[in-house]
């Protein structure tokens, strides 16, 4: 039998996980079916150059990299971890990368435990925290370019569900009362994109233009504090508005 692949159903799952457990089983089990057996994640507050950044942290990391991993002075010094912070694109990553910065003994530490070869991207959340998620193996990316492609695409996609769930569950707990009230039109948007419609489909089963509905979707992100409308939606249906 070949190796399962990632499906949409999973990126859903990982977005709506319940409690902070199932989040990392599902998180681990869809980067397995990406290929990748190791997953990690970093909810950051702050800049990672202030002493007084806070740092969560999610996954599958091998324990015995726990210890060679602490040291946050080594992580600044790190390659991936500042192309991460410093630029909007992903990152690909191997031997390369840190010989040529200099950085090479980082990762014949990392090696070992699996580390040779990965993708990583970030995304922002208001209030100047950052969303990390990485995947790592030993094996050799891919030469073709439309298969890196897809890779880096699909760890974009589970970075966007993986980043409301993270968000949700290590944040405080909100109140009933602390609920974003938004209107009627701004919930049916919703409710057509959660079903996959584009705007301009939306804009056709609601009888407005697709001006209108990037409108209302727009005031949705703001109400709900995300940067995407996938992300509203899964916090929408996290919160049970939808």
């Amino acid at each position: 039998m070949g190796k399962p692949e990632m499906n949409y159903q999973q990126l859903i799952d990982v977005g709506l996980s319940e409690d902070f457990a199932s989040f990392e089983r599902r998180l681990v089990a869809t980067a397995d079916a990406m290929g990748f057996p190791i997953i990690s994640g970093v909810l950051m507050r702050g800049v990672l150059q202030d002493t007084n950044v806070q740092i969560t942290s999610l996954g599958n990391t091998p324990e015995g990299y726990l210890e060679v991993a602490k040291d946050l002075g080594e992580a600044r010094r790190d390659p991936v971890m500042t192309k991460l912070m410093t630029q909007a694109v992903p990152v690909v990553y191997d031997q390369r990368t840190y010989s040529s910065a200099g950085a090479g003994e980082i990762w014949e530490a990392q090696a070992p435990f699996g580390y040779k070869t990965g993708i990583a991207v970030k995304l922002h959340l208001p209030g100047d925290k950052h969303f990390l998620l990485g995947v790592d193996r030993e094996e050799a990316l891919p030469e073709s370019g439309m298969q890196l492609m897809q890779m880096v695409a699909g760890l974009q996609l589970l970075a966007a569900h993986a980043l409301t769930a993270a968000d949700r569950l290590l944040s405080p707990k909100l109140n009933k009362g602390d609920l974003p009230k938004l209107t009627k039109r701004e919930l049916d948007v919703l409710s057509w994109t959660a079903q996959g419609k584009t705007a301009w489909e939306v804009s056709v089963i609601l009888g407005m233009s697709e001006k209108t509905v990037n409108f209302h979707l727009g005031n949705a992100m703001r109400k709900l504090d995300v940067t995407s409308k996938h992300q509203a939606v899964l916090k929408c249906v996290a919160f049970g508005l939808l």
